[in-house]
């Protein structure tokens, strides 16, 4: 694992990153509703365990193209199955931005900022 990171919002030490009236209407009705599910069914997630949930469900997707050529289509059946493990990796995804009550919407924007010269060749 690499030691180095970017600090996704340096000026305002992560506050423009946060789940908050900014945050677009679907973004936030959707980490409502996994926050409700979850604390309707009395599920304590710590952030250790969203984490390996999620390195298990992103494993599933692989586990579907292992032993694909680079470049196979995939039969619809197996589309679907993506679909639905795909679905999971969000729904981990989504559960641990709540925990730690950050956008990913606002996530992925600042780290596409981050990504942008470095496929112009350049680093930041």
């Amino acid at each position: 694992m690499s030691k180095d990171f970017h600090d996704l919002d340096p000026e305002r030490h992560g506050a423009a990153l946060r789940l908050d009236a900014d945050s677009a209407p679907a973004i936030r009705a959707t980490v409502a509703a996994l926050v409700k599910d979850r604390d309707e069914r009395g599920w304590t997630h710590h952030l250790k365990n969203l984490a390996t949930a999620l390195n298990v469900e992103a494993a599933e997707v692989l586990e579907i193209f292992t032993w694909k050529d680079v470049g196979e289509p995939l039969s619809e059946q197996e589309a679907a199955h993506v679909a639905e493990e795909l679905a999971d990796v969000l729904i981990y995804v989504f559960d641990m931005c709540a925990k730690l009550d950050l956008d990913p919407l606002k996530l992925i924007a600042a780290k596409q900022v981050i990504n942008a010269p470095r496929h112009r060749g350049q680093r930041s």
